[in-house]
């Protein structure tokens, strides 16, 4: 059975986040969500799919032009795609064995994500399959959930964390990058002392930091309990993260550095990793995403699902991605990212309880509930496109 494209709808939505969420001094305070929906049609089947672009220093592109190129030539060019070429396992599937080169190339990032992800729903669907078995072989029915902080003072990460230590969560990050070395070293601490010995706790400076401040953290850090420094250099700083990697105790994970498959062998080759931060909507949908996670095996690498300010769809399909993998970091991952938002448009925090994130069970696809109503309610601006 064939499922060929008819129709495009996509919206520009804006959710707020429950509070402001400060990075580093690269990225400043983030308010909302900024996503690009998408609902592929194809005969009775439709796949949801979602864009989840960071900005110009993150992945280089904006919701605004992630909407621009769909309504600039892309979705009139996807109708009459066949989803089944689309998701087929191998060589010969992907976007490159259902539409023609030029099209193909246009499915990166964020926005090939967004189509990625839905072209997988839709099969997924029709199939009446969880979306997970056209991904692999199911390794883990859920994964557990880190939470974040802002990158503040102590007592604003503990005040952050200790309704989650109540909601049986085990897995914290602190956000850094900004302030100097030595007060989040001595912020580090703190947060140690209060937390209980069964916590785990990981830093990510978004790129904020000079060489000479990442070295300072590394080696006055050293002996602390951390599970992981994530993106501590600039993206293009290999050579960097390699020095760091040779003197640091705890494992260094890159994220924006991580961006494309093809990055991911120069990060090995370079060793300038012990785990690679996998992100659907970064990475460019979920082939791209796996492709990564096999490399990273190959090269003995470990994983952690990552996640940018995402709604439900994305974090579904990342979910859906990370229960296939056994190369998994061994604490938590970023499924709790509509725990931070006001609201979503799907019913993806009910999958995350007991501190953990829980596949559903007897869904086809995705498996997540879509709310139109509150998709109208977030919209910014919309474009819709069906075949004659």
């Amino acid at each position: 059975m064939s499922l060929i494209i008819d129709r495009i709808d996509a919206w520009r939505v804006q959710v707020p986040l429950r509070n402001p969420y400060h990075l580093s001094r690269v990225y400043g305070t983030l308010t909302h969500s900024n996503a690009v929906l998408v609902k592929v049609s194809a005969g009775e089947f439709c796949g949801w799919g979602e864009a989840d672009p960071g900005g110009r220093r993150f992945t280089g592109d904006t919701a605004p032009e992630v909407l621009d190129g769909i309504r600039g030539g892309l979705a009139e060019a996807l109708l009459g795609a066949d989803l089944q070429a689309w998701v087929e396992p191998g060589a010969a599937g992907g976007p490159s064995a259902a539409l023609p080169a030029a099209v193909a190339e246009r499915l990166q990032g964020s926005i090939g994500a967004a189509f990625d992800v839905a072209a997988h729903d839709a099969v997924a669907q029709s199939r009446g399959q969880p979306l997970w078995q056209l991904l692999g072989e199911r390794q883990h029915d859920s994964l557990p959930i880190l939470w974040p902080t802002s990158s503040g003072s102590a007592e604003e990460d503990m005040a952050s964390i200790r309704p989650w230590l109540a909601r049986g969560f085990d897995t914290f990050m602190l956000k850094m990058g900004e302030r100097p070395i030595d007060d989040e070293l001595a912020r580090l601490r703190q947060v140690l002392d209060q937390l209980p010995d069964s916590a785990r706790l990981m830093v990510d400076a978004n790129q904020g930091w000079s060489r000479e401040e990442a070295a300072a953290f590394v080696e006055g850090s050293r002996g602390l309990p951390l599970v992981l420094i994530e993106q501590p250099l600039a993206a293009d700083d290999l050579d960097g993260l390699n020095m760091l990697r040779a003197v640091a105790t705890a494992p260094i994970s890159v994220d924006e550095s991580l961006q494309r498959p093809a990055d991911a062998q120069r990060i090995i080759d370079a060793d300038a990793a012990d785990v690679f931060s996998v992100k659907i909507s970064k990475n460019g949908g979920l082939r791209p995403a796996l492709e990564i996670a096999r490399t990273a095996r190959a090269g003995g690498v470990k994983v952690m699902i990552n996640s940018m300010i995402e709604l439900g769809i994305t974090q579904a399909a990342a979910l859906h991605a990370g229960c296939v993998l056994d190369n998994l970091v061994d604490h938590g991952h970023a499924y709790m990212s509509t725990l931070r938002m006001a609201d979503d448009v799907t019913d993806f925090s009910a999958w995350c309880h007991d501190g953990r994130a829980h596949l559903p069970a007897g869904r086809a696809g995705l498996g997540v509930r879509i709310d139109e109503a509150k998709i109208a309610t977030y919209t910014q601006d919309e474009y819709h496109v069906a075949g004659r």
